[in-house]
């Protein structure tokens, strides 16, 4: 069995397959119990026929596959449908994945991010899919130092029920000086449940990241739409 490379490394490591090359398709997934089942973003379920250690430990990750039978590679994947798939070690690792933090009566926590937060370069793209929100991240850190993301929001300020809209905010810690290299990775974040509840009438939510670019506090921000059930893993 190969070992699951991790995205905080900040470095290419490889499995121990023997081949290198690179498999048909690639997915960002939610791991299922076990890793028995994949849950791709894109809408269709993974059924894996061969298991990557730590897999089953983490909760998202990128994973690169070819079909089984082999023949069938090359085909469009639909959303609904299940695949037999072999997995490629040399290709697949973690998305760093944590909860969304709720600011409402939390001074202590909001006060931490806003004083600690420095600059993202760029946010390319987010998504909300099977009870997480994704985002791609371009920005400096230093080679081999711990840094912190995190997904904030108010729970009643940030909550538009009128709009049916939630506004979040992306904070970024670099934790050292200077900073000497540029990283592009996508991070995760546990959409709290209680979401679900305030929108579960609404036939769609709008989702709105906001997260810091300049050291004078200018802000960017992205959009994205939602469904209620997108705060789930599918039931199919």
């Amino acid at each position: 069995m190969a070992a699951l490379v991790s995205a905080f490394a900040l470095s290419s490591c490889l499995g121990e397959s023997e081949s290198y090359d690179y498999p048909t398709y690639e997915a960002m997934v939610t791991v299922g119990t076990n890793a028995k089942n994949l849950y791709s973003d894109a809408g269709y379920t993974l059924n894996p026929m061969n298991t990557i250690t730590g897999l089953d430990k983490v909760e998202r990750a990128v994973v690169a596959f070819n079909l089984v039978p082999s023949e069938l590679n090359g085909a469009q994947l639909e959303a609904g449908k299940t695949y037999d798939v072999e997995l490629d070690a040399n290709y697949t690792y973690s998305i760093p994945t944590k909860s969304v933090i709720d600011l409402n009566n939390n001074v202590v926590a909001a006060d931490t991010l806003i004083n600690t937060q420095q600059p993202i370069s760029s946010v390319n793209g987010i998504h909300v899919k099977n009870g997480y929100l994704t985002a791609n991240l371009f920005f400096s850190t230093r080679q081999y130092s711990p840094y912190y993301v995190d997904l904030a929001f108010d729970s009643e300020k940030d909550v538009d029920l009128n709009t049916n809209t939630v506004t979040f905010k992306l904070y970024y810690d670099c934790n050292a000086t200077p900073a000497n290299i540029q990283v592009n990775y996508p991070f995760s974040f546990r959409l709290p449940s209680g979401l679900f509840y305030r929108f579960s009438d609404a036939s769609s939510i709008n989702v709105v990241l906001k997260y810091m670019v300049g050291l004078g506090g200018e802000t960017n921000e992205l959009t994205c739409t939602m469904k209620p059930e997108d705060f789930f893993l599918p039931s199919y």
